[in-house]
């Protein structure tokens, strides 16, 4: 209760200095107003409105004012308070394809959250993507090893797992085809080297790959700087972290060309036993202007080396040895990840624009398990290669804005099993999977609504090559979108969506958990799953206050819902329900109490059901002797792992202009590890804070500490699974038993970073 006593007093606490103002607008080359434009000066931050203003508190003394846009490239400026200036941005031709083809720009009637180049920097200390997420509305994150800068994370949207959320970076795919996960730990500091995210949450806005079932989160790769810059990052901290990472920016060259590379090396040895992961990567980008074009390169190159960890716990284990893992040192994997897309951009007029792009992918690489109770180590071989292109178009006229696009890709992954110690090859078979989908999108303002339409047609055919004859499987999807913004005021809005999105399974959906299929599966059985999502939101922003809040309600028919079982390699099993939904509301605030004091709250309250779930279960004699399999039908039941609560809190403090420190304290409510919703079998609710302090030494280096955990909380079980069998005894009677298994999550950590730029 103390800490809970100390937080209300932070929350409300707010200083009482005189302050003065510095205002603005922001508008674009031909002098029209920018909206949601991000402004800030130190820690504070705040967006521009309908008609481009903004304002922001400030004490006396001069200020560097940043202003950011997707689609155009950022500003710095040097300011005083009491300043009222206007600013104008330049469009930034390799960002456009973000925006044109996948991104919801401000006025859009999508529920979505926006986080900044400046947000990224102040929350990023070397943790996958998920984990830096995870201060988003709606968001859980989770790591297998139990810190995020090791081993495999994973985000959940609205309670949705991540092979049904849509991944992108600059509009390239990044969920694999086959299974739709995206596999961060193979993209080693990746957040360095990105300008924005943006996560849309509900079907949102037509992307590319497989359709947002539960959002979308799009990654935009960092702008070219107009001047040479080099960046340093030297780091390490609790168990194991060490971390190293350079980037140049060559600025402005001869020609019309920039460059941008970063070099990066992460080492930890993971919270739980036998959970340490080394990484490397290197990030690219080049750009060069083609008359009134340009060209550009962009890519990484990724290599990972881990101890396996994807097993949880039993909870008994748990209570004598928190940092257990029920996988051996020899049960690890070495993957690598290459991506490359080259783009072009091209204004066509004053009021239209094309892009093309061509892109490829690359996950290679092995994982090793000892066979279930034996010490015999196969090796599971993954060789997969993504081809892929994307072009569109865009143009304004007048009121009206239109845009087109048609993306094709092509993907082939070679799975292998190799026996260890003989050097024999148990298996070997390959998947193919390609598909085509184009979307046309429009907006209309009249008067204060902007009204928006949007709809993509997409096939996507999966064809199997192996032991077992399996034909090939087609599918043909219509995803229409629709909806509109009232402008209240030039500081407040209304706006209501309805969006229809349908996917297909995945191929460890349809194939049963099975890497090498037994027998010929139906790939008819399981069937795609549709959902119908509607949103209702308001949006409100002042010179110092932003408040968003929406109620949405996502109804599935054939939800591809997961059992709470893994298959023999680790992955999710899952099979259709006929209805499920998920119902809620999210509130988002930032709140600039002070010149020196930012207050920021999100919050997710839901209901989340479904209709029917049919559970089976092992049966088992007074012997162990596994002798039967049995049904039982639960109705009304909460799916797994989607806590009904989320809320987090966070201050950040600017007492002196080369310092600045913060806190965030999140509150996860309990879930259910299996859709019977057996009271014995949840992940309990917990409260956990963070801390972060960061100094700015000289005008080149910066010092940071981040402390994870900080009040060292050790029953922090963000998700899990659970085994659940039958007992019959000598007269017949049967029994329920059954086992929870847990992730646990680290104990109190720190990270010490040392940043240099000249």
């Amino acid at each position: 209760m103390n800490n809970i006593r100390v937080s209300l007093l932070v929350f409300f606490f707010s200083f009482s200095l005189q302050a003065a103002e510095i205002r603005g607008t922001v508008r674009n080359a031909t002098g029209a107003p920018l909206q949601g434009a991000s402004v800030s000066i130190d820690a504070r931050r705040t967006t521009t409105d309908a008609s481009g203003a903004f304002a922001l508190e400030a004490a006396d003394g001069a200020y560097d004012l940043r202003v950011s846009h997707p689609a155009f490239e950022s500003v710095t400026r040097r300011t005083k308070a009491g300043e009222t200036v206007t600013i104008e941005l330049t469009p930034s031709f390799a960002d456009s394809i973000v925006v044109a083809g996948i991104r919801a720009e401000a006025e859009t009637p999508v529920t979505r959250t926006d986080v900044t180049h400046e947000e990224i920097e102040a929350q990023y200390h070397g943790q996958d993507i998920p984990l830096l997420l995870r201060d988003t509305p709606s968001v859980q994150a989770w790591a297998e090893s139990g810190v995020g800068s090791s081993g495999y994370s994973y985000i959940t949207l609205r309670g949705i797992s991540p092979t049904r959320i849509n991944f992108t970076l600059d509009g390239v795919p990044l969920s694999d085809s086959e299974d739709m996960g995206a596999y961060f730990v193979d993209f080693p500091d990746l957040a360095r080297s990105l300008e924005s995210v943006q996560i849309q949450r509900g079907v949102g806005t037509s992307t590319v790959g497989t359709a947002a079932f539960g959002g979308s989160v799009n990654l935009e790769s960092i702008n070219l700087a107009p001047e040479q810059r080099i960046e340093a990052v030297l780091g390490g901290g609790s168990f194991g972290n060490r971390q190293a990472s350079v980037g140049y920016h060559s600025g402005a060259l001869a020609g019309g060309l920039q460059l941008y590379t970063r070099v990066s090396f992460l080492e930890s040895d993971g919270f739980r036993d036998n959970s340490a992961t080394k990484q490397r990567n290197v990030f690219f980008s080049a750009a060069k202007t083609l008359g009134e074009g340009q060209l550009k390169l962009t890519g990484f190159s990724g290599y990972e080396r881990q101890q396996l960890s994807f097993y949880a716990t039993d909870l008994t284990t748990l209570e004598n040895d928190l940092r257990a893992n029920p996988l051996r040192p020899e049960e690890n994997d070495s993957f690598g990840y290459d991506l490359a897309q080259l783009q072009y951009v091209r204004p066509m007029g004053s009021d239209a624009d094309m892009t093309a792009s061509v892109y490829y992918q690359r996950g290679y690489g092995w994982y090793r398990l000892y066979d279930f109770g034996t010490d015999d180590l196969r090796q599971y071989g993954l060789d997969g290669m993504l081809l892929g292109s994307l072009v569109t178009y865009s143009k304004t006229s007048g009121n009206l804005k239109t845009s087109y696009g048609v993306h094709v890709n092509h993907f082939k992954r070679d799975h292998t099993r190799d026996d260890v110690t003989a050097a024999t090859r148990d298996y070997a078979n390959y998947g193919l999977k390609s598909e085509a989908n184009a979307f046309a999108k429009v907006s209309y303002d009249l008067a204060k609504f902007h009204l928006y339409g949007d709809a993509q047609i997409r096939h996507a055919r999966f064809d199997y090559h192996g032991e077992a004859d399996i034909p090939a499987i087609d599918w043909t999807f219509f995803n229409p979108k629709i909806g509109a913004r009232y402008e209240l005021t030039s500081r407040s809005s209304v706006y209501a969506s309805a969006g229809l999105a349908t996917r297909e399974p995945t191929r460890n959906d349809m194939f049963l958990g099975e890497d090498n299929p037994s027998v010929a599966h139906d790939l008819h059985a399981v069937r795609p799953e549709r959902v119908l999502d509607f949103e209702l939101g308001v949006n409100h922003r002042t010179a110092s206050l932003e408040l968003a809040a929406n109620l949405y309600a996502m109804e599935f028919r054939n939800e591809i819902a997961s059992t709470g079982e893994l298959s023999e390699i680790g992955l999710l099993l899952r099979r259709n329900v006929d209805r499920s939904y998920r119902r809620g509301i999210e509130l988002e605030a930032t709140w600039q109490a002070a010149p020196a004091l930012r207050l920021l709250t999100n919050a997710n309250f839901s209901r989340n059901r479904i209709d029917e779930w049919t559970q089976f279960y092992d049966v088992y004699d007074d012997g162990g002797n596994w002798i039967d399999s049995t049904p039982r039908t639960y109705e009304n039941v909460h799916p797994l792992l989607t806590p009904e609560v989320l809320v987090s809190q966070a201050v950040e403090w600017s007492p002196a202009a080369r310092l600045s420190v913060g806190a965030a304290g999140r509150y996860v409510g309990r879930a259910y590890l299996d859709n019977t919703n057996d009271e014995a079998l949840v992940t309990p609710s917990y409260w956990i804070a963070d801390a972060r302090a960061a100094v700015r030494v000289t005008d080149w280096a910066h010092v940071t500490l981040q402390v994870n955990n900080l009040f060292d909380r050790e029953r922090v079980f963000a998700s899990g699974y659970s085994y659940v069998f039958m007992n019959e005894d000598a007269t017949g009677a049967r029994s329920l038993s059954g086992t929870p298994y847990y992730y646990p999550q680290a104990t109190r950590h720190a990270v010490l970073l040392l940043e240099v730029s000249f």
